[in-house]
This record gives C-alpha cells, sequence and structure tokens, in this order.
C-alpha cells in the first residue's frame, strides 16, 4: 500500500554546489549523505528533496512513494497491467522500483530499511 510521498528527488552534477544551496541558501536541514553520491534535505514540514549524482544526464525530477511492502505493491501493480520499468532493489537504505504511469512518468516506489523509519 503506498502510504505517503517518500521524497522529490533531483539529479546534480556538482553536489558540493547542490549541498550549498539548498543548505546555505535555502535554508534547509540537511538529514542524510552517502559517499558524495547522494544528500536528502528536508523541509520545515517534514517533507524531503533528494539529490543525487548518478541519473542519467536529461533526467528530470522524479517523485518516490513509500510503500510498506514493496514487494506485494510491486506484484499487484504487475497484475493491473502496470509497465515496471526496474524491478525491486534493495541497496541495505532501501528498496526501491520504478514503474510508468499512463504518461510515460517513471515513479519510484520505496521502502525505507526499518531502521531509518522516522
Amino acid at each position: 500500500m503506498i502510504k505517503k510521498v517518500a521524497f522529490i528527488g533531483h539529479r546534480v552534477t556538482d553536489m558540493d554546489r547542490a549541498k550549498k544551496f539548498y543548505g546555505e541558501v535555502l535554508g534547509l536541514d540537511k538529514t542524510a549523505e552517502y559517499e558524495g553520491k547522494w544528500c536528502e534535505f528536508d523541509t520545515p514540514e517534514g517533507k524531503t528533496i533528494a539529490l543525487d549524482t548518478f541519473s542519467p544526464e536529461g533526467t528530470p525530477p522524479y517523485m518516490a512513494l513509500e510503500t510498506d511492502d514493496i514487494a506485494a505493491e510491486v506484484e499487484r501493480l504487475k497484475q493491473a497491467g502496470v509497465e515496471v520499468l526496474l524491478d525491486v532493489q534493495d541497496n541495505k537504505v532501501c528498496k526501491m522500483a520504478i514503474i510508468k504511469d499512463p504518461e510515460g512518468n517513471g515513479i519510484m516506489l520505496h521502502e525505507i530499511a526499518p531502521e531509518r523509519a522516522k
């Protein structure tokens, strides 16, 4: 079941420059960082903006929807005829999959690792 918007992601080419903008200029709180390839900032009401350096060039901002059981959710969506672009992947920080909406937009499904849940 979809629980909430997990985060909105943005591809960046210069993580240091992006961190300075989101942290110092916008004044958002940095809440996570992984190997200089991924960084998270929270807005005052607790919404997360994620920055990544590994999405392919030209990747537009993307939405991630939090689910409590990603394997079951992906299977449910497959049964409903939804195209799965990336099946469930586990990177130990989270599990994720990417589906395609009817307009061709990619949507990430996300299941946070239990120890990271807020």
